[in-house]
């Protein structure tokens, strides 16, 4: 690649993050999923889809503001929305330990889902108040919604920017669906005039 200059130019790609080690590694996930079972043990509507969105908010909202998520596990594409790579061998593994229970549910409509529930109590010791704090808002966020309501939030533009079974990069946390406002529109177009003047 060359510069406007004709002067050669290297250019890398930027290091994207699809995990983060952190201490605990994959019982982070097997707890969380422990503390996410035992807070929604109540909530009218609680299936794996929502489950797995809670999760995925929790990580990626912390990942958004202070660049290091909750479980820092792997997180792929998939139709109904985002979830961690590992969940369906853990899941198995957590129900092989007698650790939870997969009830089949039905929320009407035809909608028949698995529905965790916790048979024992989550470790919290690998987690900061901080890091509750974000699981707590991702629970409240998801509480009153369906299996389908809380898949199709899942759908905004980092989800559709990737193909199915792909990783979801810890940076597209950085991503909004959010509409640009009139405001945030004039000062964009004031930044590239600026930029484009001080070219001139």
């Amino acid at each position: 690649m060359k510069d406007t200059r004709g002067m050669r130019v290297q250019t890398t790609r930027p290091k994207l993050t699809p995990s983060v080690i952190l201490p605990g590694k994959q019982d982070r996930l097997r707890q969380m999923i422990l503390y996410v079972a035992t807070k929604c043990a109540k909530a009218e509507r609680m299936g794996l889809i929502k489950l797995n969105k809670i999760l995925w908010k929790a990580d990626f909202d912390a990942f958004a503001a202070r660049q290091r998520p909750i479980t820092g596990r792997e997180y792929q594409r998939l139709d109904l929305g985002p979830a961690p790579k590992e969940m369906p061998p853990l899941l198995r593994d957590m129900l092989r330990d007698g650790l939870i229970e997969l009830v089949p549910t039905d929320f009407g409509e035809g909608i028949i889902e698995q529905r965790p529930i916790a048979l024992a109590r989550p470790n919290l010791t690998l987690f900061t108040k901080d890091d509750l704090a974000f699981v707590d808002a991702a629970i409240a966020y998801y509480w009153d919604k369906t299996g389908r309501e809380t898949s199709d939030d899942s759908h905004g533009v980092a989800w559709k920017s990737h193909g199915n079974k792909t990783p979801m990069y810890y940076e597209l946390s950085y991503l909004s669906d959010d509409e640009v406002t009139a405001e945030q529109r004039v000062e964009l177009l004031q930044k590239v005039r600026a930029r484009k003047g001080s070219r001139a």
